[in-house]
């Protein structure tokens, strides 16, 4: 009731000025046939893992390295407003403590990134059921140890290592080697995109049609910078790619395109991948024990495209994009 929201209100005090807390008698109940409010935005919709980054230290208002809980606040505030939806300071404050794990009173780096790209459908399942595109995210974040964005050649010696620890080891002297290759736009540092790229091609035939894309119709897969295949069963997950592929096109045009096989003997989305099935997005018989199934329903699919919409198809964008640059330079 009203006084219990008095109550959380009191909590507040101490990170924020006091007000005046009203005690409403209208209910919450929208009208018949009122519009939906817009859905709130979560941390999580701040996209890729250089746009988390960069949030966070344009908010960071001190710059001291964390964030405190009026500039915590702040984002969530700006980030709401991107999309027309409310936010309030008592929602800031349930996730203020939820994000401050050692209860610092400020919410760190690690803090932050740790909870914007957990995987809640996951549960406690560690490593389980994730993909090599997956992990290789992952180790990426872990070992750019200074946050920037990039790995210079002594944190990708250590990634590497990583990687490859079951295949012989990685050393300095192999990152002399082709450390110049991955880095395509010179920058003296390799950036996640360049990364992926290294690690899991670009299919030729996408760079050399991509250079000379004019010479395609506009909705020619054959210029597409990505494809998307998805293997599914007949039916109803035909349409759901359809409505899928529908989202793409209206957000990316002609550069990403989706390839659609059907199985007659399958149910549902099986396989989800890109890079000639080198990058895998979901593979349900490998998966499906370890997370929720994302094509469950609408709204289940829905998350799962606003991820790949923000984060993981621009990603393959960039890589193919820089790919053609250097094919056009050659």
């Amino acid at each position: 009731g009203s006084s219990g929201f008095c109550l959380v209100e009191a909590r507040l005090a101490e990170r924020r000025p006091a007000r005046l807390c009203k005690m409403s008698t209208r209910g919450g109940r929208r009208k018949p046939g009122s519009p939906q409010p817009p859905k709130q935005a979560d941390l999580k919709h701040l996209g890729s893992y250089e746009k988390v980054l960069a949030a966070f230290k344009r908010y960071d208002g001190d710059m001291n390295g964390t964030l405190d809980y009026a500039e915590l606040h702040r984002l969530l505030l700006d980030l709401n407003q991107s999309v027309g939806a409310r936010w309030t300071e008592i929602e800031s404050e349930r996730l203020f403590q939820k994000l401050d794990r050692n209860r610092s009173g400020s919410v760190d780096i690690n803090e932050f990134l740790e909870y914007v790209f957990k995987d809640p459908s996951m549960g406690s399942v560690g490593d389980a059921g994730k993909s090599d595109y997956e992990l290789v995210l992952q180790d990426f974040r872990k070992f750019d140890v200074n946050k920037n964005g990039t790995l210079d050649k002594e944190e990708f010696t250590r990634l590497m290592a990583t990687i490859n620890s079951k295949n012989g080891g990685w050393d300095a002297r192999r990152t002399k080697q082709v450390f110049a290759q991955i880095d395509v736009d010179n920058s003296g540092e390799v950036d996640l995109n360049e990364l992926v790229a290294f690690l899991f091609g670009v299919p030729k035939d996408r760079v050399v049609s991509a250079a000379g894309r004019s010479r395609h119709g506009p909705q020619s897969e054959a210029s597409a910078l990505v494809v998307v295949e998805f293997l599914v069963g007949p039916g109803g997950p035909e349409n759901m790619v359809k409505q899928i592929a529908g989202i793409w096109g209206k957000k990316f045009g002609q550069e990403v395109a989706v390839r659609k096989r059907v199985d007659r003997n399958l149910r549902g989305i099986v396989k989800v991948s890109a890079r000639d099935g080198a990058v895998v997005f979901w593979d349900e018989p490998q998966m499906v024990a370890y997370r929720e199934n994302p094509f469950l329903d609408l709204g289940t699919m829905k998350t799962w495209v606003d991820e790949m919409t923000k984060r993981h198809l621009p990603r393959m964008l960039e890589g193919t994009r820089a790919m053609v640059q250097a094919y056009n330079n050659r």
